[in-house]
């Protein structure tokens, strides 16, 4: 599959790529939970209001 002479770009590259998307997933599953949160604690205010 690979030539090994281009391993030493392809192997970084993938382990880069790999990190970059862990890193986006993570940040997205931490703001979800931030939104997520402050949206109990508004629809709990909301209904305390009511």
């Amino acid at each position: 599959m690979f030539d090994f002479k281009y391993a030493e770009f392809i192997v970084p590259s993938f382990v880069i790529t790999a990190v970059v998307f862990a890193a986006m997933v993570g940040l997205s599953l931490s703001h979800a939970r931030r939104w997520r949160r402050r949206f109990e604690e508004l629809s709990r205010q909301g209904s305390e209001e009511a």
